[in-house]
């Protein structure tokens, strides 16, 4: 009773937006996604490229962040 009533929710939810809505949100999660499990191997790319250790490259992510943070 319940899970029909949620299911139900989700479903007219659902269908008040156009569907080019819902391919942007499903676009936009993917590239989300990729982007944050770039960074491990990022990290690893750095370190063996550059020679440096992993304290370094966390040095230069929290850079990293900063930056984006402040720049929006």
């Amino acid at each position: 009773m319940f899970l029909a009533q949620q299911r139900q929710r989700v479903a007219d939810i659902y269908h008040e937006y156009p569907r080019a809505f819902w391919t942007v949100v499903v676009v936009n999660f993917i590239d989300r996604l990729g982007g944050s499990l770039l960074f491990p191997f990022f990290a690893l790319y750095i370190t063996r490229r550059f020679n440096v250790g992993m304290t370094e490259v966390g040095g230069l992510f929290a850079i990293w962040s900063a930056a984006s943070f402040i720049g929006g």
